[in-house]
């Protein structure tokens, strides 16, 4: 165990710090269920119980601290969120539950996280289960997860049961399951040191619960363990990260060794147009055998690319189609022109593309292949093209390669999670480390007439960067939440909510002064099961709560890096950055989809991401 020695209380690393900050931030209640030893590197799960009513907020809270959800089928109601810490290259993992449930496809489903939640402590900046519900938490999950207590947790057993007591709540509970006297029977045991009788004696226990309810507890198991059967996906569509460079670069040992790293789901696909294949000496000989082969090799690449996306998928793409795009990739031939423009059009494009820069001489004694003067031409033609492509980062690749996938993997899980703080040991709010860029995370400020709020409010998915770029504009802010206790709500002129659901909006909507505004950064999602779907949906929601002046703004090119934020209400301002996007956000068919919604007065709803800005009216009381 690791404790700070000026407080005395366990080490927490930074990002799983900022994680319990953002619990803390909603104003409801959780607890640390185990693991309160091991949180300045956490060597496995941290296992954090959450009221249910958290949940529409989650994704968006963690999101916003660096850490990514990934969605698997048949684990109750688990929820696992993953970050990566660059400075210890360490993947941290987050289990977040809402419910109590033991066995191993959380088939025996308890009434225990209530209570649990209700008789919470605190132990420095840790809110932990009351020392009676640990301990017998710890002894259920051994007996009835586990089903025996091996060597190495035989001292954590002993521990939790000299705390544990037979009359204690969650005991009571084991002996109304497993039949009269069974908390003392497995205390007896542990005391005694029996432990060869405790696989035993969870048998026992594990007969006893699925006897009170065999048909659900047999076919919640069935059913749990056939989901297990479904990959883990992320959220949504995966991301396309492709990586171009010269042969030597290194391409193929970064990719493979990013797949063996990332704990998400990953896909390798392979998109060299003009790789050695067994049948080149036979197509060569074919009229437009060559051609043929490289767009069969698009299509098929493209469509794995795109098959896995769908599957939720972090797709690793070796080399890409912007190779036809290359400097002597097309010759005078109109035909070869006409196929690289169509492979860069049907292949996928990457979220994501990594330009390896490495100067000739080294790529020429990695491989021995060409010369040092000819890969340096290469060389330089990629770091031009990366200049002309969306997405596009440039590594240096030059050096040893476990640091070349170190960058690439902070690349990448930046790209995922935009909220991952640029420096992961700054504390939030810590505007000393923080570099002048994050001003830049305030440019939603010119569009409202308040430059200089007196009282600033901030709510949902905000991430360490802009809390602290919002402290910087008001050292007060204050994150919106329920007013709990008769509590007065926050009173702010201007609040900024990024992502938010439908009751946190009403919350700051209560919170906000008259003559105030509310400033919502909203994405656009048919998907969601509450709340506004679009941002024609956020508009009808702020005008029904009454706001005035309301206005939206589309964020051209995204919601995290904007171009610009343009006024959906001006067909000018709209037209014009359509054209200036065409070939790098929307495509040409996407330009003419998103002219004609403008046309028939629908932008606002096929506008992916924006923000909508309102203004409550002087005269007028808090909505309720």
């Amino acid at each position: 165990m690791t404790a700070d020695p000026r407080t005395g209380q366990p080490d927490v690393h930074p990002t799983v710090a900022r994680a319990f900050h953002a619990l803390d931030g909603t104003g409801l209640p959780w607890v640390l269920l185990r693991g309160e030893d091991d949180l300045a590197a956490p060597s496995g799960d941290v296992d954090i119980l959450v009221a249910p009513e958290m949940l529409p907020a989650l994704d968006g809270l963690m999101n916003g601290i660096g850490l990514c959800r990934v969605r698997a089928t048949g684990h109750g109601s688990h929820r696992f969120y993953f970050g990566y810490a660059e400075s210890g290259e360490l993947w941290l993992k987050l289990d977040i539950v809402t419910e109590i449930s033991f066995g191993p496809f959380q088939q025996w489903r308890t009434p225990l996280a209530p209570g649990c939640l209700e008789r919470r402590v605190r132990n420095g900046g840790l809110w932990m289960p009351a020392p009676p519900d640990q301990a017998w938490l710890q002894l259920l999950h051994l007996a009835l997860d586990k089903g025996e207590i091996q060597p190495q947790r035989k001292e954590t057993a002993q521990a939790a049961a000299a705390v544990a007591s037979p009359g204690d709540r969650i005991a009571q509970y084991l002996d109304q399951r497993g039949g009269a006297g069974a908390a003392t029977q497995l205390l007896e045991l542990v005391r005694s040191g029996r432990f060869d009788d405790a696989p035993a004696m969870a048998a026992r226990l594990r007969s006893d619960w699925t006897a009170a309810a065999p048909l659900r507890t047999q076919s919640l198991a069935l059913a749990n363990r056939a989901l297990r059967q479904l990959s883990p996906r992320l959220p949504g569509r995966g991301l396309v990260v492709g990586v171009m460079a010269p042969d030597g670069a290194g391409k193929t040992t970064l990719l493979h060794g990013l797949r063996a790293e990332f704990p998400i789901p990953t896909a390798y696909v392979y998109m060299g147009l003009w790789g050695a294949g067994p049948w080149d000496a036979w197509l060569h000989r074919v009229p437009g055998g060559r051609t043929t082969k490289k767009m069969f090799r698009v299509l098929k690449g493209g469509m794995a690319a795109r098959y896995h996306r769908f599957r939720g998928r972090v797709v690793l793409m070796d080399r890409v189609a912007y190779d036809a795009l290359l400097p002597g990739a097309a010759d005078s031939k109109a035909k070869t022109g006409l196929s690289n423009a169509l492979a860069v059009r049907l292949a996928a494009a990457p979220d994501l593309l990594l330009i390896l820069d490495v100067p000739g001489e080294v790529m020429f004694t990695r491989k021995g292949e060409h010369t040092a003067e000819i890969l340096e031409k290469w060389r330089q033609s990629y770091l031009q093209l990366a200049d002309r492509l969306p997405g596009s980062r440039i590594l240096d690749a030059g050096q040893p390669q476990h640091l070349v996938q170190r960058l690439a993997t902070k690349t990448v899980w930046g790209s995922m999670c935009p909220g991952t703080p640029e420096n992961p040991e700054a504390a939030p709010g810590d505007a000393a480390a923080l570099s002048l860029h994050l001003w830049r995370l305030l440019d939603w400020r010119f569009l409202l007439p308040v430059l200089q709020p007196r009282s600033v409010g901030y709510g949902g998915a905000v991430g360490p960067d802009l809390m602290a770029a919002l402290h910087l504009l008001d050292p007060g802010a204050v994150r919106i939440q329920s007013p709990r206790d008769g509590t007065p709500a926050a009173s702010c002129e201007v609040v900024l909510l990024r992502e938010p659901a439908l009751p946190l909006f009403e919350d700051a909507a209560a919170a906000v002064q008259p003559g105030g505004w509310i400033c919502a950064q909203v994405k656009r999602s048919f998907l969601r099961r509450s709340g506004p779907r679009t941002l024609a949906g956020w508009k009808r929601t702020f005008e029904r709560h009454g706001f005035e002046d309301v206005s939206v703004y589309w964020h051209a090119t995204s919601l995290d890096s904007p171009g610009r934020l343009v006024p959906t209400a001006s067909s000018t301002a709209v037209l014009d950055t359509l054209s200036l996007h065409q070939g790098v956000r929307f495509g040409l068919a996407k330009a003419v989809m998103a002219r004609l919604a403008l046309m028939v007065r629908l932008f606002d709803v096929a506008v992916p991401e924006g923000t909508v800005t309102g203004r409550r009216p002087e005269n007028r009381e808090r909505p309720a």
